[in-house]
């Protein structure tokens, strides 16, 4: 059942149990002239139903779904202290390769998680960037390092383990680091157009922010919520919607 729906019926109920509150409270009056109709205990019952009966309905017209919030992503607030730091490192690989130079997109980040009464689990974190026309890509996805790396003496770098568990109102701070090698870095748009995409492993939801930007993210100032589907969407543009040709009408969005 959906929401609305499930609003509506309940509401219903409310309804129909203030009627026959109602009709009592009429009855009772009718049998005792000398009582109060409007301040019997019958009639008061019917407010309360045809109070809860109203409210049920303005739910359904609103859309009110309060239950859905354990399952969106969670409301973190991510503050990035510096973002887009590329530098050029040596990996160690096993000994049976030799080493390779490969690039590190640094951010330095404030997780925190900003519900009162639930956890948040970041599953993972992706860098996702634009790729240049003539590459034949439309994006590339990165993840952390799956190998240690040696980075310059200069560089100093505490990078976030995952998955990052957040209770509430806990705080992580480390740097997101994403490794591309120099055929990936050569393949995307320069400047780098990319956002980073942060995975909830409790609810399966995931959300976005934007990558090379020094601000702090947080619902709706910046971290969006978003799906797999809109990675396409994000590289393309917006489609336009396509003519309906069915007997019955347009399906519902």
């Amino acid at each position: 059942m959906r929401p609305r729906e499930f609003w509506y019926w309940l509401g219903a109920a409310f309804l129909t149990g203030g009627g026959v509150m109602t009709a009592l409270a009429i009855g009772y009056y009718t049998v005792n002239p000398h009582s109060s109709l409007g301040a019997s205990s019958q009639m008061a019952g019917a407010y309360a139903a045809f109070g809860c009966a109203f409210g049920c309905f303005l739910a359904a017209i609103t859309g009110w779904r309060p239950w859905y919030r354990f399952l969106r992503f969670p409301n973190l607030v991510v503050r990035v202290q510096s973002s887009g730091f590329t530098m050029a490192v040596t990996e160690r690989l096993p000994s049976d390769f030799p080493p390779y130079k490969v690039r590190l997109e640094v951010a330095r980040v404030h997780i925190t998680n900003a519900e009162a009464d639930r956890r948040a689990s970041i599953r993972d974190a992706y860098l996702v960037a634009k790729t240049k026309p003539e590459s034949g890509l439309l994006f590339g996805v990165f993840s952390a390092p799956c190998h240690p790396f040696k980075p310059a003496d200069s560089m100093k770098l505490t990078p976030l383990e995952f998955s990052i568990e957040l209770d509430a109102q806990a705080t992580k701070t480390g740097d997101l680091v994403f490794e591309l090698s120099e055929f990936d870095w050569d393949s995307l748009m320069q400047p780098l157009q990319a956002r980073v995409e942060l995975h909830d492993a409790i609810t399966g939801k995931m959300a976005t922010f934007p990558w090379n930007t020094i601000s702090t993210f947080s619902r709706g100032h910046g971290l969006r919520s978003t799906i797999l589907a809109e990675r396409l969407e994000w590289v393309e543009g917006p489609t336009a919607p396509q003519a309906w040709h069915g007997v019955l009408g347009p399906p519902d969005p």
